[in-house]
């Protein structure tokens, strides 16, 4: 709201305290999570620690946000991206210019946060912002299965189980006592975690009748490469959202020939998958049946059957719909593991082909159904249906080439560029070796880089785009195509359809 409408001001106190209020909750993260994976030496992929370092993360990402609003959100936008994806002359530009701008009570507390600086040194100043001190295992963990945030609780009970860590086993019932009624994912951890001291995990599959708790279901699908880029708070709401079902030997979960109505996720057992062609296929989990065809609308190539009694996540197609449709996060983490995997053998540039007399010269603006028109002339949408066009082409803008200018640096979110005259030059700064493409009208670039890029982690490698030849362009920014995307399912289906309806399965 604040981008579109520039002229809305705001109280920068309520800012510079929400701000703050957000640092001290990364400091706080951060010492517990050094207390338990630093100092006692516990395991980083435990889902515990993979939560806290989520939390931190979301935490950096609603400061800099907050700043977007105290202070022109582009400058913000660029020293952000400049920290997270630059090189060190870039991140140091970065740096000065936030200490530059912020007061000297932001500055004080916000840039230990952000600067980079070595990880003990950042959590002594921690500890002297909090007031506190180093905690042991059993102290960490208790404040943890306390915390307000139910899946930090949950996840923190569910590491009492993992490490048995009996000695909390008293704690652990008065949470499950005196929690909010509402909190069911602790209720299910505790519950669950208090069973495991008085049962083998042998004797807890044979009575395996009742559903899993979320905590244990979750740490199941993490594991998974589907969900491999999609957070634990959305994994703990898939799970709460799906259903769990007992199939006995010989169950048909996927039949040949047929349109999936929903997603299994195999958690336990073991399932055959005969192909119309080929040879049979044992299956153990955890793994997802079924997923693109369900995305694409597909006939499946195979029936799968259980070979013994299998426990299954189902998600019908509605209920994945709805998740699609309600939490960006979700789609940009099934679109980057998918995406990612087609980074590795394409070269940025989507070729296509464009009829000049749709864009006309190119200087005056294009209609809307120009937009439309010559989208659908590109191949990688000419498979999305006019309706959903309209929407895609709403956050098209359409942009001049100009010779040498740059359309898009190495140091800025990712942008699709669809090239509708002139030309344009992806290249790789700093790697000489890489031979700059070029991009001709009717081209896309930046399609995969945009859905497989996110905010402070690696993803690919930068990329800057450049205009060689006058013309015109349209861009589509990173997060207006999220943003459309989770609002749009069957755009994300179409779009899925174009860019992996050729993956072998």
């Amino acid at each position: 709201m604040s981008r579109a409408n520039p002229e809305l001001t705001f109280r920068p106190e309520r800012l510079e305290a929400l701000a703050l209020k957000e640092c001290r909750a990364y400091f706080t993260g951060l010492t517990l999570y050094h207390n338990l994976f630093v100092r006692a030496g516990l395991p980083t992929s435990s889902m515990l620690a993979m939560t806290l370092d989520q939390k931190m993360h979301r935490t950096v990402d609603r400061v800099y946000r907050v700043l977007g609003l105290l202070y022109p959100w582009k400058d913000i936008a660029a020293a952000r991206w400049a920290i997270d994806r630059g090189d060190a002359r870039a991140q140091s530009s970065a740096f000065e210019y936030l200490d530059n701008i912020l007061g000297s009570q932001l500055r004080t507390r916000l840039m230990p946060m952000l600067e980079e600086m070595p990880l003990d040194d950042k959590v002594r100043r921690a500890h002297l912002v909090l007031k506190t001190r180093p905690r042991n295992v059993e102290e960490t963990l208790l404040h943890l299965i306390n915390d307000d945030d139910q899946v930090v609780a949950a996840a923190a009970i569910d590491l009492i189980r993992e490490k048995e860590v009996w000695g909390l086993t008293d704690d652990v019932e008065f949470v499950l006592e005196h929690r909010d009624v509402n909190d069911w994912y602790v209720f299910e951890a505790a519950s669950w975690t208090l069973a495991s001291r008085r049962l083998t995990s042998g004797r807890r599959r044979e009575l395996w009748l009742d559903p899993l708790p979320a905590a244990a279901l979750v740490d199941r699908l993490r594991g998974l490469p589907m969900f491999a880029s999609v957070s634990i708070d959305e994994l703990f709401r898939i799970a709460g959202v799906g259903h769990q079902a007992r199939h006995e030997t010989a169950t048909t979960l996927l039949q040949e020939g047929a349109v999936p109505d929903a997603l299994h996720v195999l958690l336990d057992g073991r399932v055959l998958s005969t192909p119309r062609d080929g040879e049979p296929r044992e299956i153990s989990p955890p793994i997802t049946l079924g997923f693109e065809e369900l995305l694409k609308g597909n006939l499946v190539a195979r029936t799968v059957r259980t070979l013994e009694p299998c426990v299954t996540l189902r998600l019908n197609t509605d209920q994945m719909r709805t998740l699609l449709a309600d939490n960006t996060d979700l789609v940009r983490g099934f679109f980057r593991t998918l995406a990612g995997r087609g980074l590795t053998d394409r070269q940025g540039i989507i070729k296509g082909r464009i009829d000049a007399a749709l864009v006309g010269s190119g200087t005056e603006p294009l209609t809307p159904i120009q937009k439309v028109l010559a989208m659908q002339r590109v191949p990688v949408f000419s498979g999305v249906s006019a309706t959903e066009m309209r929407h895609l082409a709403a956050i098209a803008h359409q942009i001049a080439l100009v010779p040498a200018a740059i359309v898009s640096a190495e140091t800025d979110p990712p942008v699709v560029c669809v090239v509708l005259s002139g030309t344009v030059s992806m290249e790789a700064p700093g790697d000489e070796t890489v031979v700059p493409s070029q991009a001709e009208p009717g081209d896309v670039t930046g399609l995969f880089e945009a859905l497989a890029g996110q905010d402070g982690d690696a993803g690919p490698a930068p990329r800057r785009l450049r205009a060689t030849q006058a013309g015109t362009a349209l861009r589509i920014d990173r997060d207006d195509l999220y943003d459309l995307l989770g609002q749009r399912p069957d755009l994300l289906q179409q779009i899925f359809t174009a860019l992996f309806g050729k993956r072998s399965r």
